[in-house]
């Protein structure tokens, strides 16, 4: 899993309109996507405090964007489509975790990891059942260390690397 992700030309731009804005307006930038085919730009936004946002804190960000659409819409060199489509929400309950920060945020919590190949028969000789049947696997996130995480599994201790992680999000009990 990559953890560090590269964002280039538009996107570039994009992230850094995103980030100053919602943090202005007292927000976390979670993630941010741009879908060049349709002129999308999603933006997903957290309250520190309820580490969600509902829909009036979505609109306050919609509405501290448009400022910068219609500035850049009126310049000589416009570099934002006429035709974008902007999305601002919640990165919803069982949102992925693609980064440092989102781990950091998840800290404690129940996540849900699919891996890449096997794990390795010598760490998981004495793990529950839970650990050995599948390539999904689900724990609360106790460790972060600079490669990898500690997943608690039924009371097992269970290391994985991030280069053995395919998807992770989290998985609340609801």
């Amino acid at each position: 899993m990559e953890l560090v992700k590269k964002r280039t030309g538009i996107e570039a731009k994009f992230f850094e309109i995103c980030s100053s804005v919602v943090q202005e307006n007292e927000f976390i930038l979670y993630d941010m996507e741009y879908i060049s085919a349709s002129s999308t730009l999603r933006v997903f936004i957290m309250n520190e405090e309820t580490k969600t946002a509902d829909i009036d804190e979505c609109v306050k960000v919609t509405r501290a964007m448009n400022p910068f659409f219609d500035e850049e819409a009126e310049s000589a060199q416009p570099w934002i489509p006429n035709d974008i489509v902007l999305e601002v929400s919640s990165p919803g309950m069982f949102r992925a975790l693609k980064s440092i920060e989102h781990f950091e945020l998840a800290m404690n919590q129940r996540i849900q990891c699919s891996i890449t190949g096997k794990l390795d028969e010598s760490l998981i000789q004495e793990a529950p059942k839970s650990v050995k049947k599948g390539s999904a696997l689900i724990g609360k996130l106790i460790k972060i260390e600079e490669n990898n995480i500690i997943l608690e599994i039924d009371g097992f201790n269970l290391p994985l690397t991030f280069d053995q992680l395919k998807k992770v999000n989290l998985e609340p009990e609801v």
